[in-house]
C-alpha cells in the first residue's frame, strides 16, 4: 500500500480536517495547472471539487489502491478531466499540460481512465435513455433496478407478455440510438 492512501482514508470517511489538508497541500498546483491552460481560478477550484469526487467514488466503488503518489495521481485525473471539459467548450485552445507530470505508467493511471470511460457511457447512455418516450424510460429504468418482471409488469398495469414485449422494443430503439451516438462510434 502506498503511504499517500491515507489520502483516499481522508476521503472515504468524509474526514474534514484530512479532506482540509488536501485542499491545502494540492490545491494551488491544481489551479496553477488549469489556469496555465485558458482556465480560471474558479475552474482549478471547481475541477478540483470535481476530481476529488471521481476519486472518491474510485475509492468507494472499485476497492482503489493506490500504487503512485496522491498528488501525482490526483493531477492526471485533474488534467483529464480539464481537457474533457476543453473539448466541451472548444473555444480554448491547451497552452501546455506538462505532460512529463503524468507519464507514469501504473494500474492507478489504467484505472482512472478506464473509471472515466465506464462513467462517460454511463452519462450518455442515460441521456440517450431520456430521449426515449415515457412508457419506454419507466419500463427499461424498472427492469434495471429489478430482475422480477412479472412484478414490473403488475406495478405497471401491464400482461407480463406485453411488459416482454415493449422492453424488447424499448431496448431495440435504445439499441439504434447507440449505434448512432458518436462515441459509441469512435470507441468500438
Amino acid at each position: 500500500m502506498h503511504s499517500d492512501q491515507k489520502y483516499i482514508q481522508f476521503l472515504l470517511q468524509n474526514n474534514g480536517e484530512g479532506i482540509q489538508h488536501i485542499y491545502r497541500k494540492f490545491a494551488d498546483k491544481v489551479v496553477a495547472l488549469i489556469r496555465y491552460n485558458s482556465g480560471s481560478d474558479d475552474d482549478g477550484f471547481d475541477i478540483l471539487q470535481e476530481s476529488l469526487v471521481d476519486i472518491y467514488h474510485m475509492a468507494k466503488y472499485k476497492d482503489f489502491q493506490l500504487t503512485t503518489s496522491f498528488e501525482s495521481f490526483l493531477l492526471l485525473v485533474c488534467k483529464r478531466k480539464w481537457l474533457n471539459e476543453l473539448k466541451k467548450r472548444k473555444n480554448k485552445e491547451v497552452t501546455n499540460v506538462e505532460n512529463h507530470v503524468f507519464d507514469m505508467e501504473d494500474d492507478s493511471q489504467t484505472a482512472y481512465m478506464e473509471h472515466m470511460t465506464l462513467v462517460e457511457k454511463e452519462n450518455i447512455l442515460m441521456e440517450l435513455l431520456d430521449t426515449l418516450g415515457e412508457r419506454c424510460r419507466e419500463i427499461i429504468k424498472r427492469c434495471m433496478v429489478s430482475k422480477n418482471q412479472e412484478k414490473i409488469a403488475v406495478s405497471l398495469g401491464l400482461t407480463y407478455a406485453y411488459l416482454r414485449k415493449k422492453k424488447s422494443e424499448c431496448m431495440a430503439k435504445l439499441g439504434d440510438k447507440v449505434k448512432a451516438h458518436p462515441f459509441f462510434k469512435d470507441n468500438k
